[in-house]
């Protein structure tokens, strides 16, 4: 594993499989553009381009995201990493009883699986459910900052592309001070849908961008 200042990503959480947040979209989020530190409002969320998911038969989904997410439950991950997962065979029957719950529920086919990153840099919790995005809960208010009087809130809810993602940041950002592009998020939770179906990614290790490229991968497979 390569000496990468997120790699301790993977020790902090391997082994735990946490549900977060409910399927939907909010009406009023700030839209990042090029640069992430820059946001503008916008209106309520349209569902993304491309191919519209139906709903027939199982939910399913892949193993591997993107260039860079591989489901855990494979069990092809290097063995330094994999071993802080623990026992794969329980990961397995938590991943089940989440799809489980998710039919239940919502009445509806869903699917939830665990990927992370070969390198130990990342690990993202998805699920995929087989109906219309609805109101999303967020972690954090689209307030703008200059409402709080702060450059960057420490929790953010932000609109890219067609996806709306609750970020945590390790600190707020002060007025008058300039937010530091090398500073990580300490987690991403974006959500997107395609036609009658949801997507939600919950990830730690990855960049705000990276999580949402990785749910347009999963939405366009």
């Amino acid at each position: 594993m390569r000496d990468n200042p997120r790699t301790t990503v993977i020790s902090a959480v391997a082994g735990v499989v946490l549900l977060a947040g409910v399927f939907a979209f909010t009406v009023l989020v700030p839209k990042l553009g090029d640069d992430d530190a820059e946001a503008t409002y916008v209106g309520s969320a349209e569902p993304a381009s491309g191919p519209v998911a139906t709903a027939d038969g199982p939910v399913t989904l892949p193993d591997k995201i993107g260039d860079q997410l591989v489901a855990v439950d494979l069990g092809t991950l290097p063995a330094d990493l994999a071993q802080r997962f623990g026992d794969l065979g329980a990961l397995k029957k938590q991943e089940a009883a989440i799809t489980d719950g998710l039919d239940d529920v919502f009445d509806a086919q869903g699917a939830f699986r665990v990927y992370a990153a070969a390198d130990g840099s990342a690990i993202a919790q998805v699920t995929a459910l087989d109906k219309a995005p609805g109101l999303f809960a967020p972690d954090a208010l689209p307030v703008a900052p200059s409402a709080i009087g702060v450059t960057r809130a420490a929790s953010e809810l932000v609109k890219v592309d067609d996806a709306v993602c609750s970020v945590s940041w390790p600190a707020e950002v002060p007025k008058g001070t300039a937010v530091d592009p090398k500073v990580q998020p300490q987690g991403v939770r974006c959500q997107m849908g395609v036609g009658e179906r949801t997507y939600e990614l919950t990830s730690q290790g990855l960049t705000v961008k990276e999580s949402v490229a990785n749910l347009e991968a999963l939405a366009s497979a």
